[in-house]
């Protein structure tokens, strides 16, 4: 009797973790399309260092797309918020010092990195996941 009652436990919890896996390997599927979506060439587009976080339900990583000549332009950081909406790190903004960079660029900057760590809090500075 009580062997079945673990392994009834012991199903169940294995079907929760399951789930929970499932729900978040399908957020960061439909979180890639979201960004392919805004890309001009979306088949050919590569992502790394994508992360889902379930307590915020947002995704933040990196994506490369081909440009015209078909070679890639390389990888620029994007973040999509629990309603879809995508963000690609400021235009123009080569990570240069903020000191070299114009007031307007700084703005840009400082509402898409405000934008990213709610999103993605746990990320550091070398976009990887803490803890």
């Amino acid at each position: 009797m009580k062997i079945k009652v673990v392994l009834s436990v012991a199903v169940l919890l294995g079907a929760g973790v399951g789930a929970i896996q499932l729900t978040g390997w399908y957020s960061k599927y439909r979180g890639e399309q979201r960004v392919r979506e805004m890309l001009k060439n979306p088949d050919a587009a590569v992502f790394r260092r994508v992360y889902y976080y379930h307590q915020t339900k947002g995704m933040c990583g990196e994506v490369s797309e081909e440009n015209s000549m078909g070679g890639y332009v390389g990888f620029n950081e994007f973040f999509v918020d629990a309603d879809g909406v995508v963000a690609f790190y400021p235009e123009k903004d080569d990570h240069r010092p903020w000191s070299e960079l114009s007031p307007e660029t700084a703005k840009k900057r400082v509402e898409y990195l405000d934008m990213k760590f709610k999103i993605c809090p746990d990320v550091t500075v070398e976009g990887s996941v803490s803890g």
